[in-house]
């Protein structure tokens, strides 16, 4: 059995709430108590056993540096610089554009975003350099001859005799532009707390800001319009939508009828069931023809999320019941992920001055979109299937 996958928790809101300065101060306290401990322990109480690094170096001192703008201990200590490109000597650099996050730290927080996340563990990631890059790939779109493949990209062969000429082909190809959007957020804490050394965020703002980025790459990357943000697959072109057997419905003949349109060679890894909250009731009581259940034996079985030897996910990211969308078959290997891997953060002590409460800033930067721009049409000249299918409104 397989539990439900549920990603409402990670919906944390970006800015300042009760809750979250709640557990910022609680982590800021448990650090600062800790240093009256020893070393050792209060290693072991702040970054967990094995954790500590032998040189000091941590997420937490790292954000200590920030605040304090001690822009010698980033360069020195951790290669870390303003991410405007200007002189650290400029004493209010941070406070104007923040420092780019180290590698070792950046890994931590796109691993909390890719636990988070519906598609990033199962996209295709494409690291960049720079602010755009050119991802080459087939043009698997135009309708072939009868006797051919759009799969092949433009090649094509022939059955040839003994000494006759072989006809010349060539592949065609297209590129993808993938340009770095930002999103960003920011979490108040109070500044009573943010004194000296006592900051206790290594596990905190790695989770918090995590979930983040993981809630609104995940919501962009199904539903984005493409305009300063990636384009979603529920907007994309490649997106087949299948009809629905009845009004706010999801049976079985709907979900057989998807998989009838899903491009062939997908894999468990990186394919998918992603599902509204609102359609969770349909499938729990799916069954067949003659009445068999499909998830539930008895009531004291716990369902197992699998529906044809694909992982179900459940998540509020998509639109509700008897909406385009409210079900969607994906494989997300033909979904390319633009990775800038640059993550910044600033602290500044006068966004809420008047309430003695200062603010983490973070950005990120990433762009995604379907490798696909369309439904490959099949041999016979009609048929088309596609990695991303959709259950259309009944």
């Amino acid at each position: 059995m397989q539990p439900v996958e549920h990603d409402s928790l990670a919906n944390f809101p970006i800015h300042n709430s009760q809750a979250d300065a709640g557990l910022a101060e609680q982590a800021l306290a448990d650090f600062a108590k800790s240093q009256q401990l020893s070393r050792k322990n209060a290693a072991q109480l702040i970054f967990g056993h094995d954790q500590a690094d032998p040189k000091g170096k941590s997420f937490g001192d790292w954000l200590v540096c920030v605040r304090k703008n001690d822009w010698r201990t980033l360069e020195r200590k951790y290669q870390s610089y303003p991410s405007d490109g200007k002189s650290a000597l400029n004493t209010s650099v941070g406070t104007q554009g923040g420092y780019l996050v180290p590698t070792e730290f950046t890994d931590k927080l796109l691993q909390t975003a890719s636990e988070k996340s519906v598609v990033r563990p199962r996209a295709t990631l494409i690291p960049m350099a720079s602010r755009a890059v050119q991802v080459p790939c087939l043009d698997s779109t135009t309708v072939p001859a009868s006797s051919d493949s759009a799969f092949l990209g433009g090649i094509v062969a022939r059955w040839t005799e003994e000494s006759v000429t072989f006809n010349e082909t060539e592949p065609v190809f297209r590129q993808v532009e993938l340009v770095a959007h930002e999103l960003s957020g920011y979490s108040r804490v109070s500044n009573s707390l943010l004194e000296d050394s006592a900051i206790g965020l290594e596990q905190l703002l790695i989770t918090l800001f995590g979930r983040a980025i993981a809630w609104h790459e995940d919501h962009a990357f199904l539903r984005g319009d493409g305009v300063g943000k990636p384009l979603g697959i529920l907007n994309s072109n490649a997106l087949i939508s299948v009809a629905r057997s009845a009004a706010s419905a999801f049976a079985l003949e709907d979900a057989a009828t998807m998989l009838a349109r899903l491009m062939p060679g997908w894999a468990p890894s990186s394919t998918v069931w992603a599902m509204h909250p609102t359609v969770a009731g349909e499938l729990f009581q799916m069954s067949t023809s003659a009445g068999s259940a499909i998830y539930l034996d008895n009531a004291r079985d716990k369902p197992a999320m699998v529906l044809f030897g694909i992982p179900v996910v459940i998540t509020e990211k998509l639109p509700a019941l008897n909406t385009l969308g409210d079900v969607l078959l994906l494989d997300l290997h033909h979904y390319l992920i633009g990775d800038r891997r640059e993550v910044e953060i600033a602290f500044s002590e006068h966004v809420a001055f008047t309430s003695n409460q200062g603010a983490w800033r973070f950005v990120a930067r990433v762009d995604g979109q379907p490798w696909l721009r369309s439904p490959i049409t099949l041999n016979d000249g009609s048929s088309t299937l596609s990695p991303f299918v959709g259950l259309a409104v009944g």
